[in-house]
């Protein structure tokens, strides 16, 4: 029975590495799995050199440049991972891939896409360890992934670019000038501590917003509004309540250590803060805005969300929750919130793209995380 080879490969350009002295690099590993390694350090990489190009925002009116496969990318030397696995296909099969026959193509691209998961681990484990016990320069600038197929036929490679943002039409008007010159004046008599504070709370807010991968956005977003909900000393009300009640047993008891104890108590009184989650109610239900309840809610959502990504490293959890339009509203409730916190007001910018106020709780709930 005929055999075809998928794939998914990651090329890089290997910044500042000279390889005069070995010559090209090029190895060959199997693993149990199933799959195998390829491994290229050299100028000229076996599947080909192409960089992917693209503009990082669309301006209405303008032309922008949606995608640009660039195969004259020039370096030095190149980096190139590759995963691969053999899979068992029908004569017909083969000779409709011989044909160049789109539908086959894309049906066989399309299983290695849908198991693309896997191999993404493994790029980013094998990248990762020859930036950690090599040198990061040689992977610091990916220029393309993507799934190949090849075999007795022409091969044939398939990719998205790079995402891009699409803007909107702003026309400044008569008041345009008189509202940024009150912005202005109201920073005259603001303290030198209260400048500095809010412009490292903006400065993320700043860095969410340029973000282009919208799990890094997403993640990025939460630092500027834990800034404004700064940890405290006190305790929660369930964790007071439940020290005291323990600390009455101990006293109470006549355990030989009871000194030891209660000093562990006391010590433990500094580990039971108010979790996030609740300082964020604290600070919505201070504000008092129009669908706080909502907001909690969402809030909280949001933030299993983020400890799935960040703290139990589930990168699966991007296959059943829909990042695009959850870090748009976790967007719009960051920037509302901030906005309170620095200016004293939820009033934020107007956009085509923001979702209606009261939808953020229908949103979070619809995510099974």
């Amino acid at each position: 029975m005929p055999t075809v080879t998928l794939g998914t490969r990651r090329l890089y350009d290997a910044l500042g590495v000279e390889t005069a002295a070995i010559g090209e690099f090029l190895h060959k590993v199997d693993l149990t799995i199933g799959k195998s390694i390829t491994l290229y350090l050299g100028p000229t990489p076996p599947l080909g050199i192409m960089s992917l190009e693209g503009a990082q925002y669309g301006i209405p009116g303008q032309n922008s440049l949606m995608l640009h496969t660039n195969n004259n990318y020039e370096a030095p030397c190149f980096l190139e991972i590759a995963i691969l696995a053999s899979r068992d296909i029908t004569p017909h099969q083969l000779s409709l891939l011989q044909e160049e026959n789109k539908e086959t193509r894309e049906a066989l691209l399309e299983t290695e896409r849908k198991n693309s998961e896997s191999s993404e681990q493994l790029l980013d484990v094998i990248s990762g360890i020859l930036g950690l016990r090599l040198h990061r320069q040689l992977v610091l600038k990916p220029l393309v992934e993507n799934s190949f197929l090849g075999g007795e036929f022409k091969p044939v490679s398939s990719f998205v670019g790079p995402a891009m943002e699409m803007l909107e039409s702003i026309k400044a008007n008569s008041n345009t000038g008189p509202h940024v010159l009150r912005l202005l004046e109201g920073m005259a008599d603001i303290p030198e501590d209260v400048l500095r504070k809010g412009g490292a709370i903006l400065h993320w807010l700043l860095k969410a917003w340029r973000e282009r991968d919208v799990i890094s956005k997403f993640i990025y977003l939460f630092i500027p509004l834990e800034a404004i909900l700064q940890s405290t000393a006190e305790l929660a009300t369930d964790s007071k309540v439940n020290l005291e009640s323990l600390e009455a047993i101990v006293r109470s008891s006549d355990v030989h250590d009871k000194e030891s104890l209660l000093q562990f108590l006391d010590r433990a009184k500094t580990k039971f803060g108010p979790t996030l989650n609740s300082r964020f109610e604290e600070f919505a239900r201070r504000a008092a805005i129009p669908g706080w309840e909502l907001d909690s809610e969402a809030f909280k959502k949001y933030n299993r969300m983020r400890n799935l990504l960040l703290h139990a490293g589930h990168r699966n959890v991007r296959s059943h929750i829909n990042f695009e339009k959850n870090t748009r509203t976790l967007e719009d409730l960051v920037e509302r919130y901030v906005s309170i916190a620095l200016l004293g007001s939820p009033d934020v910018y107007p956009s085509r793209w923001r979702p209606q106020r009261g939808t953020a709780a229908q949103l979070a709930n619809a995510v099974d995380a």
